[in-house]
């Protein structure tokens, strides 16, 4: 869901078309199905059958179908225009308001919501990549030995330098996998000493409201013109719906912009951390697997290093084979 700025306020949503600069917007409310904020035209009707809240576009104009076979013309709505509802996180802050200081936001709650979003939103990626990483080295690892000798001989001493290889990338990958999982535990106690995240704070605190004023006053339309009583009308009117919503709606917004500002800083640190310690066990795989091989004891190789009985008995054979034929010639 999300909010629409109007000049009457904001409209919740749900967002149904989605382009480079713009975005179309069903209502959620029976009231806001009107040409106005969301809508171009609406109740169109359809020469051809329709399916319910389909939506699509003839290039330059999106609809959606409705019930009885209508249809209406969705408003390409900017960007710009366009938030999130932050009203899921009243619920939030209702359940973990506490008796002291009531009307400040909850850091518990806070660094509640960015543990979850870390296991929901982050760790399944961040596992993913080291699921990938770990099939591509062992894949490597697996077709290299293949390609490397005949090892019909020796087949134990095959399997011997198989299992080192193989335990020296897992050893890698494991190490991998625990300093991934330790960075997220990491990240799950918010770092918020950070300049960048000031200033990102800073700047979105009044963006809601001077994007409803911009819109309020057609700042966007060249030709729209005001006298002085009305821009203090529509001034006086902006605030006045601010100023009518509730401590809970203002926390709300105040922790979504935390969230939001928080979320881009942190983000940046999660997208390098996780394919850093990933390409760091494709440089030292090579490395780890010659170390172990070169561990391999003198012991190790003559035991693997055994002809099988059939190989001896052949070789036996072939040797007589040989003198036999040495003496016949001499």
């Amino acid at each position: 869901q999300v909010l629409v700025t109007s000049s009457k306020g904001d409209i919740r949503g749900e967002v149904v078309h989605v382009d480079t600069d713009y975005a179309c917007v069903d209502y959620l409310d029976k009231c806001d199905h009107t040409i106005d904020v969301l809508f171009d035209y609406i109740s169109y009707k359809a020469q051809e059958t329709l399916e319910e809240d389909d939506v699509w576009s003839d290039g330059s104009k999106v609809y959606i179908a409705r019930k009885n076979n209508t249809f209406d013309q969705l408003k390409r709505i900017p960007l710009n225009r366009i938030r999130t509802d932050p009203s899921w996180l009243q619920e939030k802050i209702a359940e973990n308001r506490t008796d002291d200081l009531a009307c400040f936001l909850n850091v518990d709650m806070f660094k509640s919501i960015v543990s979850d979003f870390i296991d929901q939103d982050w760790k399944p990626h961040c596992v993913s990549l080291i699921n990938q990483t770990s099939d591509i080295v062992l894949a490597a690892v697996s077709d290299s030995l293949q390609k490397s000798g005949d090892f019909e001989r020796f087949p134990a001493l095959h399997q011997l330098i198989k299992k080192q290889s193989t335990h020296a990338a897992r050893a890698l990958l494991l190490g991998a996998e625990k300093q991934m999982q330790s960075h997220l535990e990491i990240e799950k106690f918010p770092y918020t000493q950070d300049n960048a995240l000031f200033e990102k704070i800073s700047s979105a605190r009044h963006r809601g409201l001077k994007r409803e004023l911009e819109v309020s006053l057609r700042l966007d339309n060249e030709g729209a013109v005001f006298d002085t009583a009305a821009m203090q009308s529509i001034i006086d009117g902006v605030f006045e719906r601010n100023q009518k919503k509730s401590v809970e709606e203002h926390m709300a917004e105040d922790m979504e912009i935390v969230l939001e500002s928080y979320g881009t800083v942190a983000t940046k640190r999660v997208i390098d951390r996780t394919p850093m310690i990933c390409w760091e066990v494709f440089r030292s795989v090579v490395p780890s697997i010659q170390e172990t091989l070169w561990n391999i004891t003198d012991k190790q190789l003559e035991e693997t290093m055994q002809d099988s009985k059939e190989f001896a008995k052949r070789y036996k054979e072939v040797t007589a084979e040989l003198e036999q034929m040495n003496k016949a010639l001499t």
